[in-house]
């Protein structure tokens, strides 16, 4: 399934650049599909995501139509002018950065954010007080009439956003004309502008790592198998590549195709087509003592295929570490509940906050020559055989990273947070989205996690050290904001996207070069992708929450995305931070110091053995997880997938396995295909005026 890059397409296609107008239109085309499609089709239709997780649904579908019905037919008639696997894959990572915006990534939380806490500011007087403490810069929020904190939640900024503009015409032309753009363009600058730090950060933290993790660790990269397989070019003569001419492949597309078209049905036709179970709950077997203790995912899971196709290129070990820990897990669950006690979830946050420091601490002792021959060369010429970069200088990479951090100190500092805050805070994301990218490098993870508030160094020291002062309400409040934003829910997030995208392009458009000057086009046209993209999902975004007051499905829920706009802005970001500044501690009814080394030492022991000997088992990763919603709805589907591949191996070897690899990517491309048809006949259905019915 590898792709050849010394082997043409034909031996009449001429050898272009990969970055060129027709890759760039060809990912601009599906920038702005993906983009200005997500808002509305998720919180007004209630219909599939069209990005979903790591293997956005979006991308594939619109990749997979162009390959099949455009590029197809024009590498057997006309095989010269067909898209080389150079150009898909710029398209491909173009339109894969751009995933990181519309919804779970940013859009989703961030306008909400920025009103919401006003709407509610103006019904409790405790939010008021917190916000004023705070004394945030108004240049974050919309232009209000009213300078008065209490009022702003009455402006029909607010109000329309939480229920709607109105319009004397229901047309699309009234309902934009009704959005107040003008009010939003300075928070859209002012946090753009944060944004080319955050990201700017992101892109060169993982050109800088891309060499460590790719070339001297050799990580699995599961879902780049999936791309790859996608945009490999065929043998000369032939319409599609060998996975589409593989019957294996095509045998288990079109069973996984089968189930869920065929649950499809069920839903519009129940009486004609009975549902086929793709789950089981157990929970009624299991609530007697020990077994009531454990997690309800524990008993409830439904089968996901692309998990478990995806499992299957992952690293047996890996694969084994991830539903074996969570198993245990349920065990000390069970164990603690007998002992009338409980592992809470203040307790495994903190367990996950040493866990994830000492894991950050792991990778960069592991990269750690690398890193200094990075140091050496942003600082000097470097050594003569010191590593170069592929995409950037390692100089200008590591500058840059130094460049956009300082811009993004600079931010918070104007914005209402001390210095220190802003250190704070940003070490805290960045050590999150490192983690978050080896983690989905490694595992394939398509919903990773991480729930560890970006509050927590500010919590947990006002706990366990009270005598040092306390950051300030501007800072925590805004490590408030950041974890509801950016860090609560990181699913859709930019570090495994543009790190992704560079090991696809590797691969398929710059594995015979290293000179970065051929390359650095592609570092900007990632660049471009995400400022359009930016543009295009947020004004998508308030065109759809100023349009809409309620779903438009079955449920008819009035306001648009409930939890982001009431709960969450409520509960992770305001009710924290007024109790922080008004106590300054975080009250927790257990021992943090022993949750945090608790999740420190268990890391670094598995993180240890994993170094000093070759065939231990447990991967760190494993603990990282268990106490994530990515693993909990997914741990069973893992332990199908690592046991088709152990049985694989058993009976046939390593021959068997890669024989058997195209039928593991035809049970991923069936389940996702198959998903993106139910969520276009949803829109489409729509689109003519008849009632439609998600579920398929």
């Amino acid at each position: 399934m590898d792709l050849d890059p010394k082997q043409p397409s034909s031996p009449l296609a001429p050898e272009r650049n990969p970055v060129n107008f027709r890759s760039i239109l060809l990912g601009l085309v599906g920038i702005v599909i993906i983009n200005a499609l997500t808002p509305f089709n998720v919180l007004v239709l209630v219909n599939s995501d069209l990005i979903g997780g790591g293997l956005p649904t979006g991308l594939l579908l619109f990749l997979m139509l162009f390959v099949i019905l455009i590029n197809a037919p024009l590498h057997r008639f006309a095989s010269r002018y067909a898209y080389s696997s150079g150009e898909l894959a710029v398209a491909l990572g173009m339109i894969l950065v751009s995933c990181a915006l519309p919804h779970l990534g940013l859009m989703r939380y961030l306008p909400t954010h920025l009103t919401k806490i006003f709407y509610f500011a103006s019904q409790r007087p405790e939010y008021v007080d917190l916000l004023r403490q705070a004394n945030l810069s108004d240049w974050l929020f919309p232009s209000y009439a009213s300078s008065d904190i209490a009022q702003r939640g009455n402006d029909p900024i607010v109000q329309d956003y939480v229920g709607r503009a109105l319009t004397e015409k229901n047309t699309f032309a009234a309902h934009f004309a009704a959005v107040p753009w003008h009010a939003w363009l300075r928070p859209a600058i002012s946090w753009g502008i944060f944004l080319i730090g955050l990201f700017g950060s992101i892109v060169c933290m993982v050109v800088i790592l891309r060499r460590q993790w790719v070339e001297n660790e050799r990580l699995q990269f599961p879902l780049t198998t999936v791309y790859m397989s996608l945009i490999e070019a065929p043998a000369p003569g032939k319409a599609v590549n060998s996975l589409f001419r593989n019957r294996l492949f095509w045998t288990a597309f079109c069973l996984i195709a089968a189930i869920h078209l065929f649950n499809g049905l069920a839903t519009y036709f129940p009486r004609y087509f009975p549902l086929i179970p793709l789950s089981f709950d157990i929970s009624g077997i299991l609530s007697e003592e020990p077994w009531r203790y454990c997690d309800w995912e524990f008993k409830y899971q439904r089968i996901s295929f692309i998990v478990i196709g995806l499992t299957t290129f992952m690293q047996t070990r890996t694969a084994f570490s991830l539903w074996f820990i969570y198993f245990l897990v349920q065990v000390s669950q069970m164990i603690a509940g007998m002992r009338q006690s409980q592992i809470s979830e203040p307790m495994t946050f903190d367990q996950l906050f040493g866990a994830v420091t000492v894991y950050g601490g792991i990778l960069l002792y592991v990269a750690r020559h690398h890193l200094f021959a990075v140091f050496r060369q942003m600082f000097g010429p470097g050594r003569p055989n010191d590593p170069r970069g592929r995409y950037l200088p390692y100089a200008l990479a590591g500058w840059g990273f130094v460049g956009c951090q300082l811009l993004l100190i600079i931010w918070l500092v104007a914005a209402g947070t001390t210095i220190v805050g802003a250190l704070v805070i940003i070490g805290m994301l960045m050590l999150l989205y490192l983690i978050l990218a080896r983690i989905v490098a490694e595992t394939g993870m398509i919903h990773p996690v991480l729930p560890v508030p970006v509050s927590h160094p500010f919590d947990s020291t006002a706990a366990l050290v009270p005598s040092l002062p306390h950051t300030s309400a501007g800072s925590h409040l805004f490590s408030r904001l950041f974890y509801g934003v950016l860090a609560h829910d990181m699913r859709q997030t930019l570090p495994p996207y543009a790190q992704h995208a560079l090991v696809v392009a590797d691969q398929a458009a710059y594995s015979r070069t290293n000179n970065w000057r051929k390359a650095i086009s592609f570092v900007g046209v990632l660049a471009l992708s995400l400022a359009i993209a930016y543009v295009v999902s947020g004004a998508a975004m308030l065109y759809t929450e100023y349009s809409y007051a309620a779903t438009l499905d079955r449920s008819n829920k009035s306001p648009l995305d409930a939890w982001v706009g009431s709960n969450m802005v409520q509960y992770i970001v305001m009710d924290p931070a007024v109790e922080y500044t008004t106590t300054g501690v975080q009250a927790v009814p257990h021992n943090r110091l022993l949750q945090i080394g608790i999740g420190a030492g268990i890391t670094a022991a598995l993180g240890t053995l994993r170094l000093s000997f070759a065939n231990w088992t447990l991967h760190p990763v494993g603990f990282l997880l268990c106490y994530t919603y990515g693993l909990q709805v997914t741990w069973f589907s893992i332990f199908l997938g690592w046991l088709a591949k152990t049985i694989v191996v058993y009976f046939g070897g390593a021959r068997m396995y890669s024989r058997a690899q195209p039928f593991f990517l035809g049970v991923i491309y069936g389940e996702v295909i198959t998903t993106g048809f139910w969520l276009v006949t949803n829109l489409t259905l729509y689109l003519m005026g008849f009632e439609y019915r998600v579920g398929g």
